[in-house]
């Protein structure tokens, strides 16, 4: 069952609601701070968190495509790391599928 969602695009959305420490939002920690306050927020089990670059530009020093995916599984926070082709709609798409993928792994990995 799905208990709900956030779209925290704005950096300060992911200070202020979901716990990211100020500073890079396009990082391993952030995505994991993400998952994690997102599962906080809404009391789940389970949550994801996809924080990225889809481009044209660069952001926090990293190129279009760098994606961090985190995973709040439990007590367990990881995160996986993609590198995505293409154009900002491209890096979108492939981010979403990416991420799901790492979804996937993390629940079979409770099996």
């Amino acid at each position: 069952m799905v208990r709900g969602g956030l779209v925290s695009y704005a950096s300060e959305v992911k200070f202020d609601l979901l716990g990211v420490t100020p500073g890079p939002v396009v990082s391993a920690s952030a995505a994991e701070e993400m998952a994690r306050g997102a599962r906080e927020l809404l009391k789940c089990d389970v949550a994801m968190a996809v924080t990225g670059v889809a481009g044209p530009d660069e952001q926090d020093g990293l190129g279009a495509g760098t994606v961090f995916v985190g995973l709040a599984i439990g007590d367990q926070v990881s995160h996986v790391q993609l590198r995505v082709p293409g154009d900002r709609t491209r890096v979108r798409s492939y981010s979403a599928i990416g991420a799901l993928d790492a979804l996937r792994r993390g629940l079979d990995r409770l099996d």
